[in-house]
């Protein structure tokens, strides 16, 4: 039997910008390396960007996981038989300074 995912992109201050549902089935279901492809496959703004994966637990938090054994403790919190997936894409920010004066009276 497959694992139904309902998976929430989060956004700025963790507010959700979107979400989906797939499936992914029971044989592979406690793969990272192949929930996390298939993320990448269901929300394509993440295939050429990072991002991180989190699950909520039993206490609220959203707790992050990047292996096989953190993603079964995450399974193990599944309610109504469907795992909630929370996504964060990995940004980064490059800050670049103003060009420098290009007069040739301050080069000499």
């Amino acid at each position: 039997m497959a694992v139904t995912v309902k998976a929430y992109l989060l956004g700025k201050d963790e507010a959700v910008k979107e979400v989906r549902r797939f499936t992914v089935d029971q044989g592979v279901s406690s793969s990272f390396d192949y929930l996390s492809s298939k993320t990448a496959d269901v929300f394509t703004c993440l295939k050429n960007n990072g991002f991180n994966m989190y699950y909520r637990d039993e206490d609220g938090d959203l707790v992050a996981f990047s292996s096989d054994d953190e993603l079964m403790m995450g399974l193990a919190c599944m309610k109504d038989a469907t795992f909630r997936l929370f996504i964060k894409g990995k940004y980064i920010y490059i800050y670049t300074s103003p060009a420098p004066d290009m007069n040739p009276q301050t080069l000499l």
